[in-house]
């Protein structure tokens, strides 16, 4: 469990040391705000392609384990780039390796954690905080040191992080049985796993396959994120246009990321009693309300105080949809549920949010990026309070069947 933490931290760390300074990093190169827009969002959609694929390598091919430590390397080696004097086109390339290796990370912890806990309801939320501690530590520290050395040290503080989750990584004393084993265990049981069916899309195709109340959560997904993703995006834009510099940049991040704990833990609390539709549904509303609020404040510390409370709500958005997808799908589907979810909320809905977001900021200012994105946040949330299930799980189910209805192999 200690070398779980660890990956969890590093987690954190990462996000807390590049991804909430790319926007300012690229506004420091040059970028416009249609032109981050577009850079961000062309990252996203490879993020959006990866993620399903890392959930079937993690879940078909190599586990969750290897798969995270593939992923990585590619986005540290790629982070590099942009400290580097690249052509715009480059910087682009750059950004979209860095999403679709370092994005994963996330979703294949949590796949490599969730089926192992004895009780996700109360343990994720409890391992899930340690990655925001991390990240707003690491957001405020990184604001003072860039500072001084200017955002184009972000990429190789990032590449020491990913460092620590390769590491950490190995170190977990998890892994996946053997086919074998789990086989076995099975007729132990006096059960037996039916060999799942996959079609072109591989696991991704067997987690939708029969599921339509997946689809639907998958929408509430896709409608809150775009608000989420718009925000997190152009949040630091509008505090530099009030004319904050990295320091505030990062405490803003940081507020939001530390906030996230107490966030994790009262919906974590929460959703064992109330269940998970209320908490998404109040999470959505309140993350709205603070959308709006960075429409009408005009000076950075104020909006320093909205990111902490966005934070706390951000922590029930989360718990609702990832124990959801423990709910709705077996172990042997927790990294493609995982990665699905994280491939609609950071990728398809991030593509949207920083496309349309970058016009947005460009021709109707913080009023287009952040009046939308609180449109989408109600109604996504609207949508969860009909389609999530009622009840947080306990642990995913095995799919397991009576032996007696598998044929005899002699």
């Amino acid at each position: 469990m200690l070398w779980l933490r660890a990956l969890y931290l590093s987690n954190g760390l990462a996000v807390g040391a590049l991804y909430g300074f790319i926007p300012v990093l690229l506004l420091s190169k040059g970028f416009d705000p249609a032109l981050i827009g577009l850079t961000t969002s062309l990252g996203s959609l490879g993020y959006s392609f990866a993620l399903p694929a890392w959930g079937h390598v993690g879940d078909v091919l190599t586990g969750p384990r290897r798969a995270l430590q593939l992923a990585c390397i590619p986005a540290a080696v790629f982070a590099l780039g942009l400290s580097a004097p690249l052509p715009v086109v480059a910087v682009i390339v750059c950004q979209v390796v860095i999403s679709a290796g370092g994005g994963p990370m996330a979703a294949l912890t949590d796949a490599m954690a969730i089926p192992v806990l004895a009780n996700a309801s109360r343990e994720y939320s409890r391992l899930r905080l340690i990655s925001s501690i991390g990240a707003a530590g690491m957001a405020i520290v990184c604001g003072l040191l860039y500072s001084r050395t200017g955002y184009l040290a972000a990429p190789i503080v990032y590449g020491l992080t990913m460092g620590m989750t390769i590491l950490s990584a190995h170190k977990v004393p998890l892994g996946r049985d053997s086919e074998r084993h789990r086989k076995a265990r099975g007729v132990l049981e006096g059960r037996a796993h039916i060999p799942p069916v996959r079609g072109r899309f591989g696991s991704v195709g067997e987690a939708l396959s029969g599921r339509p109340r997946l689809l639907a959560v998958l929408a509430s997904v896709l409608l809150v994120f775009i608000g989420f993703m718009g925000s997190a995006t152009y949040i630091s834009v509008r505090i530099t246009d009030l004319g904050g510099g990295a320091a505030e940049v990062g405490l803003a991040n940081g507020l939001a990321w530390v906030a996230e704990v107490p966030g994790l833990i009262l919906a974590g609390w929460l959703v064992v009693r109330f269940g998970l539709r209320p908490i998404l549904a109040v999470s959505a509303a309140g993350f709205a309300a603070c959308m709006v609020s960075w429409i009408v404040l005009v000076d950075a510390g104020p909006i320093l105080i909205t990111r902490f409370l966005s934070g706390v709500c951000f922590g029930g958005i989360l718990v609702a949809f990832v124990l959801t997808m423990a709910q709705l799908l077996p172990a042997r589907l927790q990294a493609t549920g995982q990665t699905l979810f994280q491939a609609v909320g950071f990728g398809v809905a991030a593509v949207l949010a920083n496309l349309l977001g970058g016009i947005l900021y460009s021709t109707a200012g913080p009023l287009g990026v952040f009046g939308g994105g609180a449109i989408c946040a109600l109604i996504g949330g609207l949508v969860g309070l009909v389609a999530l299930p009622e009840r947080a799980p306990g642990k995913p189910s095995a799919e397991l069947v009576p032996l007696a209805s598998v044929p005899a192999v002699i």
